[in-house]
């Protein structure tokens, strides 16, 4: 689970899915007010993930699927991601860069 740095209060998951609702790279903690950022590592599991969308978006020309049963694998894949990422997510004190 997410904790704050901080306060080390662990957060929900609905807090934790706010981190992916704005465009910007931080949020404050709920409880102290502490910004907090998405640490490397989480950024780093959370592309890897990301890949297995674009795996499942490709796989009809690898196999001979029918389009409706490529829609719902794809869409599930989607959801499965999503709901992956934001439970893998740790926090950090300070802002992280890939590069």
């Amino acid at each position: 689970m997410a904790q704050c740095t901080e306060c080390h209060t662990e957060w929900t998951f609905k807090e934790k899915a706010g981190i992916y609702k704005t465009l910007h790279s931080s949020k404050e903690c709920p409880y102290c007010g502490a910004e907090q950022f998405v640490s490397l590592k989480s950024k780093r599991q959370g592309s890897m993930l990301s890949f297995l969308i674009i795996l499942v978006i490709l796989m009809p020309t690898a196999f001979n699927m029918p389009i409706l049963l490529h829609i719902i694998s794809v869409l599930s894949v989607i959801a499965i991601v999503v709901y992956l990422q934001v439970m893998l997510i740790k926090l950090s004190g300070k802002e992280e860069f890939l590069i």
